[in-house]
């Protein structure tokens, strides 16, 4: 054996090697929009506009099983006749009343003959979209069809503030609270309602909730649909591309806090503290070098593990070490993590900067930041080198005794 090759693997038993199937790339599927709201927000007034107006899109309109009402009666009665059901529009958009199983329906959409620009799921009374968020995660099929573009929560400027100051029992969810924290966007409807300050105290509330979700005005749901659908915002990577400074807020948050920020996001005027009634804030990380993945893959099983119900999003952009220019991504919702390399590469001399971003309740910035740091790659002991074995994996293995392990050596 030459003295240059790594010696097999730790395993104690050969597994065969499975087949590798062509994987579609991520502009090959169809973008998915989940929106949320509460009752009265203008979900349906959106989703009718979408339905009737003339934009061009051939849109998939999906209404889930948790909605009371369908979309408009007149116009879609034909759903209420069948358990599951799907309606041509005059305008080749597509509404889609889910009363059973929305990877049926969806499975529908994917084997239609149709091509459609994006599909919109509709969940009327769910707080939390993660069950509709998991079933892209779970499912092959569907995963290889479509994927999350983005998570829209609209909301009703006049009377938001009193659903996101509704005092809960203790420990019961304010589901208004709840909606905004895992929006990507958030759709600041019926402006014309409130005056100038009270929509700046409307932003200035949501964004303490969720400093990373983008806020767009509006009146009766009327919105221009390129700022809302093929956005791609539930992934981070490509609000860094349009925001490079998407993070810099966050960046000294404990020094500066309560003051007037010089650098801001989405033209936010001062910081305020995280909403006192939820506990529910986001915290972004920037940690500039080579991550060791089977350090960062521990640290976030046991962060998801130990907060899965209060971890509500997590994305990332991540330099995994011995990966060279590949830039690695991530999105989660609760403890489901979608992990994975980019489209987009690490540029010559570009910087090594991880990001992250979690939304949830009662987050710890100096506990996520410390355990953050830990993911570090450190240099290997002397003597020490690694491989990776037929199936991706990798062992270590000392260069003199030919010793081999999984796990990093320390000693």
């Amino acid at each position: 054996m030459a003295e240059d090759k790594a010696p097999n693997n730790p395993a104690e038993e050969e597994e065969e090697e499975e087949e590798e199937e062509e994987v579609p790339t991520e502009s090959e599927k169809t973008p998915v929009t989940i929106v949320t709201g509460f009752l009265g927000a203008g979900k349906t007034t959106l989703v009718n506009h979408i339905l009737k107006g003339k934009h061009g899109m051939k849109i998939a309109v999906v209404e889930n099983e948790f909605g009371a009402v369908s979309i408009d009666d007149a116009l879609v009665s034909e759903n209420l006749k069948a358990a599951e059901s799907i309606v041509t529009m005059d305008n080749g958009c597509v509404c889609c009343t889910v009363r059973g199983d929305l990877i049926r329906a969806l499975t529908q959409l994917a084997e239609s003959e149709n091509k459609f620009d994006a599909v919109l799921i509709e969940t009327t009374g769910l707080a939390d979209p993660a069950p509709v968020a998991f079933t892209f995660y779970i499912n092959p099929d569907i995963n290889d069809a479509f994927k999350i573009d983005s998570i829209l929560c609209l909301v009703d400027c006049k009377h938001i503030k009193q659903h996101l100051d509704e005092v809960k029992a203790e420990n019961a969810v304010n589901e208004a609270v709840q909606q905004v924290a895992f929006a990507d966007r958030v759709l600041l409807n019926k402006t014309d309602l409130v005056s100038a300050d009270e929509l700046q105290d409307v932003r200035d509330t949501i964004s303490s909730i969720n400093k990373f979700a983008e806020l767009i005005e509006c009146r009766n749901s009327a919105v221009d649909l390129s700022k809302i659908l093929g956005v791609n915002s539930f992934s981070i990577e490509n609000t860094l591309e349009v925001d490079p400074e998407f993070l810099l807020e966050d960046a000294d948050d404990e020094a500066d806090k309560g003051a007037e920020g010089e650098q801001t996001v989405k033209k936010r005027k001062t910081k305020k503290m995280i909403h006192d009634l939820s506990g529910v804030g986001s915290v972004g990380i920037q940690l500039e070098g080579d991550l060791d993945d089977v350090v960062f893959n521990s640290f976030m099983q046991g962060l998801l593990q130990a907060k899965a119900r209060d971890m509500y999003r997590s994305k990332g952009v991540l330099s995994i070490v011995g990966q060279g220019e590949i830039k690695f991504v991530f999105q989660g919702v609760h403890e489901q993590i979608n992990f994975g390399p980019s489209q987009a590469v690490w540029k010559e001399g570009e910087k090594r900067i991880n990001k992250l971003v979690f939304i949830g309740r009662g987050l710890n910035r100096s506990e996520l930041e410390e355990g953050f740091k830990k993911c570090l790659s450190t240099p290997l002991l002397p003597g020490w080198a690694q491989a990776m074995d037929d199936f991706g994996r990798r062992y270590y293995y000392h260069t003199e005794t030919r010793k081999t392990q999984w796990t990093k050596p320390t000693e």
